[in-house]
């Protein structure tokens, strides 16, 4: 039995009601992990059910007897259903809130948890206390933890790595590592990236929050003996020199199932959690000099550093803003990295360049070792060109700073008026608060209208389509695992077949030993159990005495007169017994691991396919909303004459059908309609969203690719994202195929590989192995499209024209001389408050109001 079922003692905590303002508000206490374990980390959450979704609750504060705690934040569970009933919309929110307190003790026994009382506003519930059980673990020789530290002081402000060294022998199950020194206030700790989807990483406490970090394992020998390494590297910076300049680190350590005793018949074997701790470690923290420190530096510490600058453009008139591009490299990670004011000494001059008075924020390349800052700089006096920007950091292998320079770059400035960021800003020409549409321009867009049992179609999904999947998979492979059995098995039946004849003859001459003279019988008995040996592979070994003694029966003087004695018939009965018992048991073990293979390989496939079974497909009825979009569309076309009624008609279809398609956000046809609505309303932006979300459901809707192209080719060449067919894109085309089809394609084509090399003899015909490449080859192609596709979840559309920014606030320069228009595609970089940075389509990066872009997938 596994160590996690071995909790003798279970945290028994049961959360208290409360009313407030008449509505239930209830708390408890959940705990994180299983049983807790003296100097392992775990996590205690109280839940708490009916409180309101803003603003987040005070987290207060948790004290619990011989155990330190620290909070770890609350976090919001908010759950949003919408029902349209008769045409009226019911929205409803369900709110849980989970406050996280994470606990360490160090020392076994009771925990004894207190009452607890959360707060928001006037509301209130408490948590009602309890107790839990904490053990200690037992510590091993099979497995040790290190902490590889740098060998030299480290100063303040430097990123050093730090490594964890895990060397285990057997295999090991649920490892849990605790490392004090990522949860030290006197650091800031961060890792190396890890690779999407990549399975090779694990979890440690730091703090207040969970590190993600890849390992490397490889194997190695420590005193001749061959284990186990597993390397896990992070990054810590030191924020402050300790009191007498050193950090006492406790030691590091790992909890770990191993298994104990000896196997079972299927190879698995008990397992027990075991402990290795690594010994306390001293790392020596110094300050950064003061003496020699230039005005440039602003924390950076490091032995490599460069710096380059690249500019938006070379000629500019005065007054105007130019981008300024500026890049940092390391030989280490720039997490912490600041660039600090540009206006100082040996950076822009004052009296040429006006920059922002907040240093810039910037943006890390995926390795950590490359920064790039962005700068809007406007030109307020001559210059002739942007000059060398200085880069100060402090070497910690020379112990002094060191300053680099970028190289200077030309510029040519023109005359003009001195204007003031404001003044820039407010000359920039604004879009409409409509891109009108017009109607001659339609000519070239499909706003056919689809028909009543198009508009309910949607891709196969939720669980028909994963029990359709699952079944393509396990049917085959069942027959598969059945064929080789009876194919693999079919020597072995044979002999079985041989064996019951054989000891059927020894029955029958046992039963007439009873009153047939043992000369008749004796001889035939003895050659039968002889027969009988072989078939069954058994060797006579002690019972070859018997056998004489049956032939010498044969022969004794009184033979043909009596009975064979009753001795020799109960050996020999007894003997058939134990024989016949020996081969029901090796047939049965064998039956038994073969018909186990086959359920299971059937299980695992079916199971896969339920498991993942959603209830996407379960929607809301048709309501009336739909039915008054339809018919406003419809009158719509109806107004040819007349092209005020028709964009009026149009603007009432496309809020009927915006609310339909929200309830029904798998249908592609209805999002096609209601992007059509949109068109013909004027509303591009509200059309270019439809259509992407159309073509998210369903790459090859006609509709919504004819008319998404042509609202692109309406945009300008700045904003117009990259549409051009290559080869690549013709020879994939199933990219574009919904994920339902490429899921059952994938799995049908499987079946069929699976068919054709299934066994129809001892011996596969030649060729069959070629045939199936072209199904697998298939079958390959569907899964990596639907593994690899693209999720769109940064991919967004401008609602509302609005000024680009270079920063996030309204009285940042703009990044662009014009604003952006009513459905340009943007892409989603990163949220913050109330501000979305996006980057455009020609590669220019802004900050944009949270509520003018909104996000292409629901």
């Amino acid at each position: 039995m596994r160590a996690r079922t071995e909790i003798l003692v279970v945290l028994a905590i049961v959360g208290s009601t409360a009313i407030a303002h008449a509505q239930a508000v209830r708390a408890k206490y959940r705990l994180e992990g299983g049983r807790p374990h003296t100097d392992v980390p775990f996590n205690i959450d109280v839940v708490v059910d009916g409180f309101d979704e803003a603003p987040a609750p005070d987290q207060p504060t948790l004290e619990i007897a011989g155990a330190t705690v620290t909070p770890a934040g609350a976090q919001p569970n908010v759950s949003r259903s919408i029902q349209i009933i008769n045409g009226r919309r019911q929205d409803s929110t369900s709110v849980t809130w989970v406050l996280r307190w994470r606990v360490l003790v160090h020392k076994e026994g009771t925990l004894r948890v207190p009452a607890l009382t959360v707060s928001q506003g006037s509301k209130s519930a408490t948590a009602a206390a309890g107790e839990a059980s904490v053990d200690t673990v037992p510590t091993t020789d099979e497995m040790t933890v290190e902490l590889v530290l740098p060998n030299r002081p480290v100063f303040t402000g430097e990123t050093v790595p730090v490594k964890l060294v895990w060397l285990f022998q057997n295999q090991p199950e649920d490892q849990s590592f605790t490392v004090p020194m990522m949860s030290l206030d006197t650091f800031t700790i961060g890792g190396p990236p890890v690779t999407a989807g990549s399975r090779k990483v694990l979890q440690f406490a730091a703090g207040a929050k969970d590190l993600t970090l890849p390992y490397e394992l490889d194997a190695t020998t420590v005193n001749g003996t061959k284990v186990n390494r597993l390397t896990v590297t992070f990054y810590a910076t030191p924020k402050t020199v300790p009191p007498g300049g050193k950090v006492e680190l406790p030691p590091a350590s790992v909890i770990a199932a191993l298994p104990v005793g000896r196997a079972d018949f299927f190879g698995r074997s008990d397992s027990r959690l075991f402990r290795a701790s690594d010994i306390a470690r001293t790392l020596e923290v110094k300050a950064l000099p003061e003496t020699g420190r230039p005005t440039s530096f602003v924390g950076a510490v490091g032995e490599q550093f460069s710096i380059e600058v690249r500019t938006s453009r070379s000629v500019v008139s005065l007054g105007e803003p130019v981008q300024l591009d500026i890049q940092v490299k390391s030989d280490q990670r720039l997490d912490t990295l600041s660039l600090g004011k540009l206006d100082g000494a040996d950076r822009l001059p004052k009296d040429r360049f006006m920059v922002p008075a907040e240093p810039p924020t910037g943006e890390l390349s995926a390795d950590g070792k490359t920064k790039t800052f962005t700068v809007v700089a406007q030109v307020t006096g001559p210059a002739t060109e942007v000059p060398a920007l200085a880069f100060s950091y402090f070497d910690p292998r020379k112990a002094s700073y060191q300053t680099i320079h970028s190289e200077p770059i030309a510029l040519s400035v023109k005359g003009g008026t001195i204007v003031g960021a404001q003044d820039v800003v407010g000359g920039i020409k604004r879009p409409q608060a409509a891109d009108p549409v017009d109607d001659t321009t339609l000519v070239t867009a499909e706003l056919a209208l689809s028909s009543d049992a198009q508009v309910d179609a949607r891709p196969l999904g939720g669980a028909l389509l994963w029990l359709l999947v699952g079944l393509l998979y396990a049917v085959p492979l069942g027959l598969f695992a059945f064929r080789s059995w009876q194919l693999r098995t079919a020597g072995s039946r044979e002999e079985a077949s041989e064996a019951r004849a054989a000891r059927r003859r020894v029955e029958e001459l046992l039963d007439r030993a009873k009153d047939a003279p043992a000369r008749d019988v004796a001889g035939p008995l003895a050659a039968s159990l002889r027969e009988l040996a072989r078939v069954l592979g058994r060797e006579l070994g002690e019972h070859a005495a018997l056998l004489a003694k049956l032939e010498t029966e044969s022969f004794a003087p009184d033979a043909s007169g009596k009975p064979l004695s009753p001795d020799l018939r109960s050996d020999s009965a007894g003997l058939l017994r134990r024989w016949a018992t020996d081969a029901r048991r090796a047939r049965a073990g064998t039956n038994a691991g073969a018909v186990a293979s086959m359920v299971l390989g059937m299980l695992l496939g079916s199971a896969g396919g339920s498991a993942r079974a959603d209830t996407s497909a379960i929607s809301p009825p048709r309501g009336d909303v739909l039915s008054d979009g339809r018919a406003a569309y419809q009158d719509a076309m109806q107004h040819t004459g007349d092209p005020t009624a028709r964009k009026a008609a149009f603007a009432r279809a496309t809020i009927a059908l915006g609310e339909a398609a929200r309830a029904h956000p798998d249908q592609p046809e209805l999002l096609a309609d209601w992007g059509n609505a949109a068109l013909g309303a004027g509303d591009v932006a509200t059309a270019t969203l439809a259509y992407r979300r159309a073509l998210i459901v369903d790459g090859g809707n006609a509709r919504a690719l004819r008319n998404l192209g042509y609202l692109r080719a309406r945009q300008s060449e700045s904003f117009r994202p990259s549409a051009t067919a290559t080869a690549t894109d013709t020879l994939l085309f199933f990219h574009r195929w919904p994920r339902a089809r490429r899921l059952l394609v994938g799995a049908a084509a499987f079946a069929i590989a699976i068919l054709i090399l299934m066994p129809r003899s001892g011996r596969r015909r030649r060729g069959t192995g070629v045939l199936a490449l072209v199904p697998l080859a298939v079958w390959i192609a569907m899964l990596a499209s639907v593994v690899f596709e693209g999720r769109h979840t940064g991919d967004a559309v401008v609602m509302d024209g609005v000024v680009l920014r270079a920063a996030d606030s309204a009285g940042a320069p703009a990044a662009l001389t014009q604003a952006l228009p009513r459905g340009a595609e943007v892409t989603i970089i990163e949220r913050r408050a109330e501000w979305t940075r996006i980057q455009l389509a020609n590669g220019i990066v802004g900050w944009v109001p949270q509520s003018a872009v909104e996000p292409v997938t629901q």
